[in-house]
């Protein structure tokens, strides 16, 4: 699509509405407002940088005339839920390439939830993960929607059906769905991103998890657990990079006994004399020897 076809959404006034118990009094925090706001500024540079390289064939780092052509500024804080409003940069550069981006992400979000089986245009790996780690503060407890509007008008909205079909997107591409089994450790529950290890016979795997999971994974921690998730995999194709879990329980396992315990359990008491450690007495003992030794 060209920017001329999107003169008529061209991205102003662009305001992000949170709602949930986590937003009550026109409230929000700051891991919920970094992970949101950071979230929609690397999806569209991300989704830029895709409009762009087809054209200009630079790939590596995002160029900064491209970084700089999306950026958004926050500009005021306003409750009714907890409302960002942000705006343009004061200098553009490269046409409207925000509004373009913007619209490729409105787009995509809309495919997305109409048919999850393929990602769209644009939604790259990367842009689909960042999507679900914006949507990570979702719960109900916590944050239930999150809302882009542009003055009056509704651009596009993310919750927990979106974050499900963003899943499934996810899982149609090129990562791998796993299960595993080992010994959960090693949680990190930063709400920002939120983080544990798993270690299994063959290594330790590193996983990130959303708010869903989160006291689920603080109970089991030290325990045996199967996790089941989307496998992000180094390019050698085998080696896991994260987990983004899914999935989550415990194994159950006997308990050890002690050595009292067992003795309990068998009928067995202490050794008071030597003579309690004969045997009985083996019949024909005399003739098994001599079939021993005659086999020698």
């Amino acid at each position: 699509m060209s920017v001329t076809e999107h003169s008529q959404r061209r991205v102003e006034n662009l305001s992000i509405r949170a709602s949930g118990p986590a937003t009550a009094g026109g409230r929000i925090s700051l891991t919920e407002l970094s992970r949101i706001s950071s979230g929609l500024q690397a999806t569209l540079e991300r989704i830029a940088y895709s409009l762009l390289i087809g054209q200009r064939r630079r790939p590596g780092r995002f160029p900064k005339e491209i970084a700089d052509a999306v950026r958004m500024d926050f500009i005021g804080f306003r409750e009714g839920s907890a409302v960002l409003d942000l705006d343009r940069p004061q200098s553009e550069t490269l046409d409207d390439l925000l509004s373009e981006s913007f619209e490729a992400l409105e787009t995509g979000i809309a495919q997305i939830q109409e048919d999850p089986s393929t990602a769209p245009l644009h939604f790259s790996p990367s842009v689909v993960s960042g999507l679900i780690t914006m949507c990570g503060g979702i719960s109900a407890r916590n944050i239930t929607e999150i809302s882009f509007e542009s003055g009056s008008q509704l651009r596009f909205k993310l919750n927990a059906e979106s974050r499900a079909s963003l899943r499934k997107v996810q899982k149609s591409g090129p990562q791998e769905q796993l299960t595993i089994v080992g010994r959960l450790h090693m949680g990190d529950f930063d709400p920002l991103s939120l983080r544990c290890r798993i270690d299994t016979h063959s290594g330790s795997i590193n996983c990130d998890l959303d708010d869903d999971l989160r006291d689920t994974v603080l109970d089991l921690l030290d325990s045996l657990v199967i996790a089941s998730g989307v496998a992000d995999l180094h390019p050698d194709g085998v080696t896991v990079r994260v987990l983004h879990l899914t999935e989550i329980e415990e194994i159950e396992t006997s308990s050890p006994s002690s050595l009292d315990e067992l003795a309990r359990q068998q009928a067995v008491g202490p050794v008071d004399s030597f003579d309690s450690m004969r045997g009985e007495p083996i019949d024909d003992f005399d003739d098994f020897m001599a079939i021993i030794r005659s086999a020698r």
